[in-house]
């Protein structure tokens, strides 16, 4: 082995020497880091800190959050307190709304009217059950008729299921129909079969039904056919003496003998 191969290993000796000594730390360096990380881990958690005290904006802790809570759920209980004198005698406040002008329409007299016409219907005593099927002068006939007489002129539905081309045909009646109701069930309380028929019922009992929703026999009388109002009347004095008063009243109303 020559001079310069000698000369060589030494000093790769001691460079392997120096980086040994280097990665390894000695004892008093680890305890001296082990010092500095526990220094700066109570730093970080000291309440007292102006380094890590709370900045605005930053999330509450959870003792802040119990301690709001109960100051919201106090003031809720004062608030709706009874005997609380701050709130005990203070008055309703509500929002300042302009109150809209009126429309010109009186709804209680609207509705006071509606009532009376619901109560007058469930009063009708006389019905004359009719359709658009029937021949013009006919039904033209029967509601002048009950128009007189306040009775009520019943259709089983709309012509063409149409309210608006039932108003047409009525008006093209030329008579008043204020009378004229369209209501399908009546023709099955009273077991209508044929148009035009005549119902006189018992108005104390107009709500009185069976089972099947029909009136009971013994609380109306019906005369079918194309007849006049009065020549129907004519026939239940005849054969129902139970009904002659009523029938009896209207014919004088119809007659004029009033």
């Amino acid at each position: 082995m020559n001079k310069k191969t000698v000369i060589g290993l030494m000093l790769l000796a001691a460079f392997a020497r120096e980086s040994v000594a280097q990665s390894t730390p000695s004892a008093s360096q680890l305890d001296q880091e082990r010092q500095r990380i526990e220094l700066e881990r109570k730093q970080m958690f000291d309440p007292n800190n102006p380094a890590s005290k709370a900045k605005k904006g930053a999330m509450p802790n959870s003792a802040d959050i119990d301690r709001e809570m109960r100051r919201v759920d106090r003031e809720r209980k004062q608030m709706f307190d009874p005997n609380n004198p701050a709130t005990k005698n203070a008055a309703n406040v509500f929002p300042n709304v302009p109150t809209p002008e009126r429309a010109g329409i009186d709804i209680e007299a609207l509705a006071k009217q509606y009532e009376q016409k619901a109560q007058a219907r469930k009063m009708d005593d006389l019905m004359i059950f009719a359709s658009f099927t029937m021949p013009a002068e006919s039904l033209k006939r029967i509601v002048s008729q009950a128009n007189r007489v306040g009775a009520s002129v019943v259709l089983r539905g709309f012509k063409n299921n149409s309210l608006k081309d039932t108003a047409l045909a009525i008006k093209e009646l030329g008579e008043q129909g204020g009378n004229v109701l369209v209501n399908p069930n009546a023709f099955t309380k009273y077991k209508v079969k044929a148009v035009p028929t005549m119902v006189l019922a018992k108005a104390a009992t107009i709500d009185q039904v069976d089972n099947e929703g029909c009136a009971l026999p013994d609380n109306f009388v019906a005369v079918a056919g194309d007849v006049s109002l009065d020549y129907a009347l004519d026939e239940i004095v005849r054969r129902a003496p139970q009904f002659e008063p009523v029938a009896s009243r209207y014919l004088r109303q119809i007659r004029g003998n009033q």
